[in-house]
């Protein structure tokens, strides 16, 4: 099959629109597990809205390409790593906020509660990018750019909180979100490199 571009924004506009029906596809599943075996709802929630964005991927190329093609070995590693930091930052910012507050508000944290969601984001642009050629990846750049530039606000916004020191009962949390910025830099690194790597380039 011949890859044009209009191919190429088709696979990343419907790869962006499973994404975003993923998350409120896993809704009822989770609450119905949650309710039987009392899994922490945020780090659920967060799991299975990221393995059903990479199923996404998957599916878009399919229908876009014609081919199911075969995930990098970087690629799921980078977004195995990003989706588990995600369900983890989530888990332990609820268990922060009911600690501080007694009970969870995204008012309270602000732009912080959203950072899971960011985390995803990247972690699903990292595999679209290791899933095709580095001549294709446009797209998923440009998503894996977006999430590293959230992730940088977000951070921005908690610094002013660091004057103040970090509580002991805050330790957990901001292990989590130091290794999410690790996580960011490292892995829009990568596709970027993999942008400008034009020796293995593989056919669709």
């Amino acid at each position: 099959m011949t890859i044009t571009p209009a191919r190429i924004l088709a696979w990343a506009a419907l790869s962006f629109g499973l994404f975003v029906g993923a998350l409120f596809a896993v809704l009822p599943a989770i609450a119905f597990v949650s309710a039987v075996v009392g899994m922490p709802h945020p780090g659920a929630w967060s799991l299975g809205w990221g393995a059903l964005s990479l199923l996404g991927v998957l599916v878009a190329a399919r229908l876009v390409f014609g081919a199911w093609l075969r995930p990098h070995p970087v690629g799921i590693v980078l977004a195995a790593t990003g989706i588990s930091l995600a369900a983890a930052l989530s888990v332990g910012l609820q268990e922060w906020e009911i600690a501080r507050f007694g009970y969870p508000d995204p008012e309270y944290v602000g732009l912080t509660a959203g950072l899971f969601a960011v985390l995803i984001g990247l972690a699903v642009a990292a595999f679209a990018a290791f899933l095709v050629p580095p001549r294709l990846i446009g797209w998923p750049l440009a998503a894996a750019a977006i999430g590293a530039l959230g992730t940088g606000v977000i951070f921005a916004t908690n610094l002013p909180g660091l004057a103040d020191g970090i509580a002991p009962e805050s330790w957990p949390l901001a292990v989590c979100m130091g290794l999410s910025g690790v996580y960011a830099l490292i892995a829009t690194g990568l596709v970027v490199h993999r942008a400008l790597d034009r020796t293995n380039e593989r056919a669709t």
